[in-house]
């Protein structure tokens, strides 16, 4: 085993709670002596956490190895078979269901590439396969490219528009927290920020699949001018038809909410203005909208909405506390 595969067995048995104190100690060490970045680790412990928010013991690992139809004879100690465990664990990390064939074949090339946006940033990227993204602020990617097999798959933290090149042969498919939303070239919009949110697509050309839990028996086809609300809670797909207005309006600076509760409009406003905004009464947090803001503070924004519907709001040193109206 080469020094770089122990460290990625020690970063798969840390993010899988079975690592032990002396290779804690050991990890820590190679960060200090940077022989792999404590930056990088941080990263793909976010996606960890979103993927998989409770501990993962290591027999995941083993059935991912066996689902992917890797095989060891007794007794194997060379550089190639621990190379497929390695493997096999970055699969289940990045969780992309690539083939063995994609991690082994030498002339590939293959990058997994990582592309995301800070506080207040807003960029676009165009893929291998030509496709474009426009990621908002505290979004990320995961691509691996270029995308071989029969699928192009990324996984999404964040928000992001996307307009797909199209190709029948390849669907691209994004994967977020218990949601996977598989086209063959259509332009749409997903919000997903973690496991516990619920998530938001809005398609505006083309059609989508929507395939919770991985369990074919929830799945929803959307068509253009629709948008579905997964539910992490229940496993729900939701879909309504409303007003999209023009695609990701975001990208222009532009809120643009049409009958949305009160709860996915302070996300998005978290998102444009860089703020924490805690709404204390689920009531409240429920009541609906149909606005339109672009030049406006956050502050004039929330004036607004408690003048439209009652309840109290007040800025605090952490953020913004809406409440009910005493």
């Amino acid at each position: 085993m080469t020094n770089k595969d122990k460290t990625y067995e020690l970063i798969v048995k840390r993010l899988t709670n079975e690592i032990s104190e002396e290779e804690n100690a050991l990890l820590d060490e190679q960060f200090a002596q940077k022989k792999f970045s404590k930056s990088k680790f941080e990263k793909l412990s976010v996606y960890w956490r979103m993927f998989f928010p409770k501990p993962v013991k290591h027999s995941i690992i083993e059935k991912t190895e066996k689902k992917l139809g890797f095989t060891y004879q007794a007794g194997a100690k060379t550089n190639s078979w621990n190379w497929l465990k390695i493997a096999a664990s970055i699969l289940l990390i990045v969780s992309v269901g690539y083939s063995l064939y994609t991690f082994v074949k030498p002339n590939d090339q293959l990058v997994l590439n990582e592309y995301c946006c800070e506080n207040g940033e807003q960029k676009e990227i165009v893929l291998s396969d030509g496709t474009s993204i426009w990621l908002n602020s505290e979004s990320r990617i995961i691509a691996s490219e270029p995308f071989l097999g029969n699928t192009r798959e990324v996984i999404l933290y964040g928000e992001a528009y996307f307009e797909v090149a199209h190709n029948p042969e390849k669907p691209f498919i994004v994967k977020t927290s218990n949601l996977q939303t598989k086209v063959l070239g259509t332009k749409f919009n997903i919000t997903s920020s973690g496991p516990h949110i619920p998530q938001e697509i809005s398609l505006y050309e083309g059609s989508v699949e929507l395939t919770a839990d991985n369990a074919s028996h929830n799945k929803v086809i959307m068509h253009p001018g629709e948008t579905a609300i997964f539910s992490p809670d229940n496993g729900e797909i939701a879909v309504t038809r409303k007003d999209l207005g023009k695609p990701a309006q975001w990208r222009d600076g532009i809120l643009h909410f049409d009958n949305e509760d009160l709860f996915s409009i302070t996300r998005k406003l978290e998102r444009k203005y860089n703020t924490k905004i805690f709404v204390t009464d689920p009531a409240v947090g429920r009541l609906r909208y149909t606005a339109e803001f672009q030049h406006e503070s956050v502050d004039s924004i929330m004036r607004i909405l408690c003048e439209a519907k009652e309840f109290h709001y007040e800025n605090a040193s952490g953020g913004i506390i809406i409440k009910a109206k005493n």
